[in-house]
């Protein structure tokens, strides 16, 4: 067994003898090292030689070693034929190994000092690092501890101040209450003796508009009677010369009215109907047509409306980012156990290497020149090579240690909380409004028509922005734009065939009179005063009317003057300044997606807005109605003067409350979003609340003011205040 063992160990020794023997490899400062038990050498950038190679470039200084072996290999055949026998088979002699021995230990030594170097100089460039932050710690420090002291004092000045502004309010409110309280006591028992008067008049006004009433209704049959005879004789006395149309002929009178531009087109292609399209209609072209048609239908653009309502709103749940937490970083717990690993990997591939040193140092000659080779081959070889490991195990704790010092400890991390977003269901409809005149065997028929399209839109509100599915929840719901653009989006074309369709089913009412006929035309009555005109035409009594709704109650006539407001958020309060334009806030209708308008008779239509001023929060609408125009006062008021405030409080519609003037003053308007100034207001302790806004404020008859807003407070009464009329009549004016 011992031989054997014995055998084993002899031929693993010449084995790696002869390898050693055989391959070298040349580094990139000229030193030279053996290769034991690798095929490859320790850096990429060294250089493989073979036995020759080495014997050939061996004596030459460090320096030039790299350039002979390039010249060997060129001129490889040229040098090897001039060398002598012996030269050429020169083996490896223990000489060879002691130069290789002494220039490994030398390389070792100059490895050592310049990774000393680097380290010195690493270690002052942290150290001057580590002042400069240090200084500017300290700076930033004394920067901050300044602008603390600086904001303190300016806290300290400001609560002083707004202290003082407190007590001169509070003295001020005192006095104003006080003021208030006088008025009101004044204005209260004025308010009693003004109300037992109206009473009065009412009582009287009451009996005598029954007794005009029937007066009127008397005139307007014998009248009416009057009217068709002298029309039809008229068109019998036309037919003479006119070839009558039995046949039936549409006329689409193109009228020009709010929104006309979305009304849908009546198509007529696929229909041989007689159809016709006119965008004038005078009295005398009216008559022209009855005259020559006796199955006439005469289709007249009434009104376009426009409804966005909120039909449900759902609460639904999203989580949003309230704050940050701080978590672990496994980086950086990973980055510290590979230091570790590494710095231990240093340390023994350090030991190894100064071993393998100290032996080649140490190295005691065994008498046998073949083991005295080997063992200095083999130690060089380890010491380089463990010292190779040494190095770039500490060119990777570097590397290690410079991102540790960049890795925070910990990581931010986003604390999410649940919260609520609404979900708001709005139902669109458009409509458009017909009125169709129908003549056939000499009689008018009236019939209404509408025809609509709706759509459904789903609009988030209070969606929160640092919510994380932000972009996802706004690409999913509609918006307020989504809306507008349906509503101003023209309706569909509507073909005759369907147009016909739906007028058959729809329900007629005959025309009491021509005066009816006109009426729908906006045409006026032909004046041919009768034996009962002259009788009985009387400048018209401006009584209180009673409506159809309220049998109980007079409704004062300044009401027909007056309509609701109404926006998809809301509504408001306009009164008429000319047949077809109401005056309201510009608060009312602002950022509104449709305008509606509905008077005391429940009529209602759309209304667009034409004009507005931030500044006095007026804005003026037009619309397919026609109403009663108010009347503006001039002249100047007195403090104390009697006012009442038209209007839908609190969407209790038309409504009517009474105060008196408390004071005519500049102020700045609560709506004012342009922020230019003050304007002229009438203070009053008439009540105003939501839904008066843009109601008229009326002295006697006539309108002195916009009704506009109120000051709230949980100890303020009766502070109201309206656009003054002058400031309303330059608006309107400009």
């Amino acid at each position: 067994m011992k031989k054997l063992i014995s055998v084993l160990l002899f031929l693993f020794i010449y084995s790696a003898v002869s390898h050693a023997e055989d391959n070298f490899c040349l580094d990139n400062e000229g030193y030279l090292y053996p290769l034991i038990d690798s095929a490859k050498c320790q850096s990429q950038k060294d250089i493989k030689i073979s036995k020759k190679e080495f014997f050939h470039i061996i004596d030459f200084e460090k320096g030039l070693r790299k350039v002979k072996l390039e010249d060997y290999r060129v001129n490889f055949d040229e040098i090897e034929q001039s060398k002598s026998n012996e030269q050429k088979e020169q083996k490896l002699t223990l000489a060879d190994v002691k130069k290789i021995k002494k220039e490994s230990i030398e390389k070792i030594k100059l490895y050592k000092k310049g990774e000393e170097r680097k380290r010195i100089q690493e270690q002052k460039k942290q150290e001057l690092l580590a002042k400069r932050e240090e200084r500017k710690r300290i700076q930033e420090q004394k920067k901050q501890e300044i602008l603390a002291k600086r904001e303190e004092r300016k806290r300290i000045q400001e609560q002083k101040r707004q202290e003082l502004l407190v007590k001169k309010a509070e003295k001020k409110k005192i006095q104003e209450q006080k003021r208030q309280e006088l008025l009101v006591k004044k204005a209260e028992k004025k308010k009693i003796q003004e109300q037992k008067r109206q009473e009065l008049l009412v009582k009287k006004a009451e009996k005598k508009r029954i007794e005009e009433e029937k007066r009127k209704q008397l005139l307007a049959e014998i009248q009416a009677k009057k009217d068709d005879e002298i029309f039809f004789n008229e068109i019998t006395k036309g037919n003479e010369t006119t070839e009558l149309n039995e046949n039936l002929k549409i006329v689409f009178f193109n009228k020009n009215i709010v929104k006309n531009n979305l009304l849908p087109e009546l198509k007529s292609e696929d229909n041989p109907l007689d159809f016709q399209r006119i965008d004038n209609l005078e009295k005398e072209d009216f008559k022209k047509l009855v005259r020559a048609n006796s199955n006439l239908i005469l289709v007249i653009p009434k009104d376009y409306e426009i409804f966005s309502n909120n039909v449900s709103q759902n609460q639904m749940t999203s989580r949003v980012v309230t704050g940050i937490r701080q978590i672990p970083n496994p980086d950086y717990r990973r980055l510290e156990m590979e230091i570790r690993d590494t710095e231990q990997k240093a340390m023994m591939a350090k030991r190894e290497s100064e071993m393998y040193e100290y032996k080649l140092q140490n190295q005691q000659a065994t008498g046998y020149d073949w083991l005295d080779l080997l063992g200095a081959f083999a130690n060089t070889g380890a010491s380089i090579s463990y010292h190779n490991k040494y190095r770039d195990a500490q060119n990777k704790l570097t590397d290690l240690i410079n991102e540790y010092a960049s890795t925070p400890m910990y990581l931010d991390q986003d604390v999410l909380s649940p919260y609520n977003y609404d979900v708001v269901n709005v139902k669109s409809e458009k409509k458009a409004h017909y009125n169709v005149i129908q003549y056939k065997n000499k009689i008018f028929y009236n019939k209404n028509l509408s025809f609509g399209e709706e759509n459904n839109f789903n609009i988030a509100y209070n969606i929160q922005p640092q919510d994380k599915r932000y972009a996802e929840l706004v690409k999913k719901y509609d918006t307020m734009d989504n809306v507008r653009s349906w509503e101003n989006k023209k309706m569909a074309s509507i073909t005759i065939d369907n147009f016909l369709i739906k007028l058959e089913n729809t329900e007629e009412r005959e025309f009491s009179g021509l005066k009816d006929v006109y009426s729908v035309l906006d045409f006026a009555v032909d004046e041919k005063k009768s034996i009962w005109k002259k009788k009985f035409n009387k400048k018209k009594s401006k009584v209180a009317s009673l409506t159809n709704s309220s049998s109980y109650e007079i409704k004062d006539e300044r009401f027909e003057s007056v309509v609701v407001v109404k926006t998809g958020s809301g509504l408001g309060t306009g009164f008429y300044v000319s047949d077809d334009e109401i005056l309201t806030n510009y608060h009312v209708i602002e950022d509104a997606l449709s305008i509606s308008i509905i008077d005391q008779n429940k009529k209602r239509s759309s209304a667009v807005v034409i004009k507005k001023d931030l500044k006095r929060d007026l804005a003026l609408l037009k619309t397919n109605l026609k109403g009663k125009p108010v009347s503006f006062y001039s002249g100047q008021l007195k403090q104390g003067e009697w006012v009442e405030a038209l209007g839908h409080p609190k969407g209790r519609k038309f409504s009517l409350t009474k105060g008196s003037i408390s004071a005519i003053r500049n102020w700045r308007s609560t709506y004012d979003a342009s922020g230019s100034g003050e304007v002229l207001f009438i203070q009053t302790d008439a009540a105003i609340n939501k839904g008066n806004s843009g109601g008229p404020l009326f002295y006697k008859n006539h309108v002195v003011g916009v009704n506009t807003q109120k000051m709230v407070d949980t100890d303020i009464e009766g502070l109201n205040f309206a656009v003054h009329f002058s400031e309303v009549q330059n608006f309107l004016n400009n």
